[in-house]
C-alpha cells in the first residue's frame, strides 16, 4: 500500500514538472506599464520636464525569456530658458568655417506626443533594465522670439531677432533626425505587485523652426540635454503576473 501511494506521489510529481516545463516552453512574459516620470538637468543650466507613458513588451525565447521587445506612447512636457540652439543641418554645418551658428531663446516649453520602440532585460525578479527611443510623433508649443548669433557675422548678444515655433513633426532618422526626441535608460524596482521605481536618466533632442530660411543655416535650430530622470509605475497586469510568475522564477 505504501509503496503504491510512493509510486502515484513520484507520477504525480512528474507529470506536474513536465506540465510547468511546457506551460513555461508556450508562455510569453509580457510588460504591460503606465508610469509617471520627472526629469531634471543642469548642463548650462537647469531644464526640466515632466512626461507620462505606456507600454507593452512580449518576451523573447522559450525559457527565462529575460529579454523583452515591444512599444509604447509617450507625452512629455520640457522646459528650460536662456539656451543656444544650432543649426540643426549637419550639412550646413559642415559647410561653415566657423562653427555651427546659434539661436538664442530667453524661454523654451515645448510638449510632445511620440511613440517609442522599448528593450527590457530581466536582471534577476523585481529587477529590470529599461531602452527606449523615440520613433516620431508630434509637437506643440507657442511661438517665441529667437535671437540669432553667427560667429562670423554678428556674435555678440542679443542677436538678430526671428520668430520661432516648435517643429511641428518629429521623425527619428539618426543624425537628420527633425523634432523633438526623447531616448531613455532607466532600471526599474518592484515596490510591489502593482507599484514599480524607475530610475535612470534620458536625452532629449529639441527643435525649433523659424518662419524663413537664415542663409548657410536653414530654418531649424536644436540642442541636445541631458537629464536625470525618476518616476513610478503601474503593472497593468499585475494580477495575471502572479499567476503566471510560477513557470519563470
Amino acid at each position: 500500500m505504501n509503496k503504491s501511494i510512493l509510486f502515484l506521489l513520484v507520477s504525480l510529481f512528474i507529470v506536474s514538472t513536465s506540465d510547468a516545463q511546457n506551460m513555461r516552453k508556450q508562455l510569453k512574459k509580457r510588460t504591460a506599464e503606465a508610469g509617471l516620470t520627472g526629469s531634471l538637468g543642469y548642463y548650462g543650466n537647469k531644464h526640466w520636464g515632466i512626461g507620462v507613458n505606456a507600454q507593452y513588451l512580449h518576451g523573447i525565447g522559450r525559457k527565462k525569456q529575460r529579454l523583452a521587445i515591444g512599444c509604447g506612447l509617450r507625452g512629455f512636457v520640457f522646459f528650460t530658458k536662456e539656451r543656444d540652439y544650432s543649426t540643426s543641418s549637419p550639412s550646413l554645418v559642415a559647410r561653415n568655417r566657423g562653427g555651427a551658428d546659434t539661436m538664442y531663446m530667453e524661454k523654451v516649453q515645448t510638449s510632445t506626443i511620440n511613440a517609442f520602440v522599448a528593450i527590457k532585460i530581466n536582471i534577476k525578479k523585481g529587477v529590470d533594465i529599461h531602452l527606449n527611443t523615440d520613433i516620431g510623433g508630434i509637437n506643440f508649443g507657442d511661438s517665441k522670439d529667437g535671437y540669432f548669433r553667427s560667429y562670423e557675422t554678428n556674435p555678440i548678444p542679443p542677436g538678430t531677432k526671428y520668430k520661432t515655433e516648435p517643429y511641428g513633426f518629429n521623425v527619428n532618422m539618426g543624425n537628420g533626425s527633425y523634432g523633438s526626441l526623447m531616448s531613455e535608460l532607466y532600471g526599474s524596482f518592484r515596490l510591489n505587485d502593482q507599484f514599480l521605481w524607475r530610475l535612470g536618466v534620458n536625452y532629449y533632442r529639441n527643435e525649433y523652426k523659424l518662419d524663413t530660411n537664415i542663409p548657410m543655416n536653414g530654418r531649424r535650430f536644436y540642442q541636445n540635454q541631458w537629464m536625470a530622470m525618476t518616476g513610478i509605475a503601474v503593472n497593468l497586469r499585475w494580477k495575471k503576473d502572479i499567476i503566471q510568475s510560477q513557470y519563470f522564477f
